[in-house]
């Protein structure tokens, strides 16, 4: 028995375009809060940790969902291109 391998080309186009707008989605948001708190006068000890805790784990965490967001949209756009060809 073979294995076959697909997808709904339609399907593809539309992850394709939302890890696209999702990634963009992702990078505004930590602009917009990361212009925001930096223009926040805000100080003490929940401060510290809040942007302590944005700077060392957050914008991190945001910025590794931003990239693979990013690079699974190409990957997906290659595999509908790779699948338009096969069936093509």
């Amino acid at each position: 028995m073979s294995n076959m391998f697909g997808a709904n080309l339609e399907q593809l186009d539309q992850l394709q375009r939302r890890f696209v707008e999702e990634n963009e989605a992702v990078r505004l948001l930590q602009t917009r809060i990361s212009g925001t708190l930096g223009s926040t006068a805000w100080t003490g000890p929940a401060a510290e940790r809040f942007r302590s805790a944005w700077s060392g784990e957050f914008v991190p965490a945001l910025n590794r969902l931003a990239e693979a967001l990013a690079e699974n949209a190409s990957v997906v756009a290659n595999r509908r291109e790779a699948i338009a060809v096969a069936t093509g």
